[in-house]
């Protein structure tokens, strides 16, 4: 009797040990989350976070350099933060890299025309932390502003253009001899200049008198200059271009109406956009597989897409790549390819928005 008594106990207890564990086949089952959605892939980055228009961008060594309507930033690589390396208060025009370290900046003036003094430009030999005013002949009695400056590596020589003087200089700065043009002219400006030494030229040129693009070729050899005012629909004005780092007797130069090609030292010319309605194109750019790179500006206002052209042809077609959605002020003033051991950065200076930039892996270039 105490045994059967013992025996229905433990089936009592089992049963309702099985009970509470969840046996029943009413218990409620757990409900798996959803799955959180995939963020946006941002293909555009932020190497300078500001409200500042960029103007140049340079590479010395891993050095980085931007000249901007305020000042003239530097950082030692691309990890490293920008610090304010300005020789003084003033914006920057252009920046001449004599050597590691050793720069020549030419500054904004703060008058107006006609200048009493001459256009300010100062050298450094420690990448900025230090700057000496140099004492220079520019403009003669006239004083003109110096609107950019270059030094040409291969033939030791300076240049700088005015607003209607193409000048040269060795690297010191001090002694400047007219190359063509006038101390005294009037016009918008010239802003291009780009040493073409295998072919020993030098090509230069802005915008003339009447609002006309105006390029010209100088002849080291013999001084000659040749001048083609006729590229682009006017108004326009040529602003930056590049040498083709293989192809030495191609030439691209970008300015507002579009791009102008020639593959003959000038001979013949190509304009491979048609018409762009006066978008300016201020740069062009290469990678170290022959892509070709530009991008777009409208002087309208800042409010304006991104838009990055590129060329797999060597520039005889462009296909346009639009990064609005990530970028709403848009309008580029100028370029800088970086490559390192793993992809291709394309740095874009932008007006009023700081600098931005791509992989060329997610531009496509037709």
């Amino acid at each position: 009797m105490m045994k059967n008594q013992i025996s229905y106990g433990l089936i009592l207890i089992a049963s309702v040990f099985l009970y509470s564990c969840g046996g029943s086949s009413d218990s409620e089952q757990p409900t798996t989350p959803p799955t959180p959605p995939i963020p946006p892939t941002t293909i555009v980055n932020t190497e300078l976070n500001d409200s500042v228009t960029v103007s140049h961008l340079y590479l010395d060594g891993e050095a980085q350099l931007a000249a901007t309507t305020q000042s003239l930033l530097w950082r030692a690589n691309a990890d490293a933060q920008w610090q304010d390396r300005s020789p003084s208060s003033s914006g920057i025009k252009a920046l001449a890299i004599i050597s590691q370290g050793h720069y020549i900046a030419a500054v904004q003036t703060d008058e107006a025309a006609p200048y009493s003094k001459p256009s300010p430009l100062y050298i450094t030999q420690d990448s900025g932390q230090n700057w000496q005013l140099i004492n220079h002949n520019f403009g003669g009695d006239e004083f003109s502003t110096i609107n950019n400056i270059v030094y040409d590596q291969v033939n030791n020589q300076l240049y700088a253009v005015g607003d209607t003087s193409f000048a040269v200089a060795n690297s010191a700065a001090e002694n400047w001899t007219l190359l063509d043009g006038a101390w005294d002219g009037i016009a918008s400006g010239l802003a291009l200049i780009l040493p073409h030494p295998s072919q020993q030229f030098i090509w230069f040129g802005g915008q003339g008198p009447i609002e006309n693009g105006h390029l010209n070729r100088y002849s080291i050899v013999d001084g000659s200059v040749t001048t083609w005012t006729d590229l682009l629909p006017n108004p326009s004005v040529f602003k930056g271009g590049l040498i083709h780092p293989t192809d030495n007797k191609t030439v691209l130069v970008g300015g507002e109406g579009g791009i102008v090609i020639s593959r003959d030292n000038g001979t013949n010319w190509e304009q491979p956009l048609g018409d762009v309605d006066h978008h300016f194109y201020w740069d062009i750019v290469i990678d170290d597989i022959g892509n070709l790179y530009s991008a777009s500006f409208n002087k309208g206002g800042a409010e304006q897409p991104l838009k990055v052209l590129c060329s797999s042809d060597n520039g005889v077609t462009w296909n346009s790549n639009d990064f609005s959605k990530e970028v709403s002020k848009g309008g580029v003033k100028s370029l800088l390819m970086l490559q390192t051991n793993t992809e291709n950065l394309l740095y874009l200076g932008l007006w009023d928005n700081g600098i931005k930039s791509i992989n060329t892996a997610n531009i496509n270039c037709g």
